[in-house]
């Protein structure tokens, strides 16, 4: 069984490309905005969250917020996909990503990072999905 990954991202060719780059190794669901990617994780919680930060409406970091405040999505590791760097203003307020990747990223890099952060935090079903599919690469 794949890993579950939600792709959080507004542009529709972003979304498709990490889509089809991810599916070999991970059951993808997308959302074309925090909103659905919020309601889609509730409803169908993932084993990890993508998501893009700038977004029209809920953006990446408050989609984090969020996602950390629901008892059942607060322990699925985020990672961040921009086109921008990390924010440099240490302001508290903002959720802290498990992984903040700067567009391009190459596809084994950000591959690598989701198998290792679903390693980390994982249950056993994941972890082992996870080393699986490391050991095919």
């Amino acid at each position: 069984m794949k890993p579950k990954v939600l792709i959080v991202e507004n542009s529709w060719t972003m979304r498709e490309t990490l889509r089809l780059l991810l599916s070999g190794d991970f059951d993808c669901a997308v959302a074309a905005n925090g909103e659905a990617g919020l309601a889609l994780a509730l409803s169908q919680p993932p084993d990890l969250l993508l998501s893009d930060v700038n977004m029209e409406g809920m953006d990446g970091y408050e989609l984090c917020r969020r996602c950390r405040q629901e008892p059942a999505l607060q322990h699925i590791p985020v990672v961040f996909v921009s086109g921008y760097a990390p924010r440099s203003d240490s302001d508290p307020s903002l959720p802290v990503p498990d992984a903040y990747l700067v567009k391009p990223v190459k596809p084994a890099l950000l591959i690598a990072e989701i198998h290792a952060l679903l390693r980390r935090g994982s249950s056993p079903v994941q972890a082992a999905a996870s080393a699986q599919a490391a050991n095919k690469a």
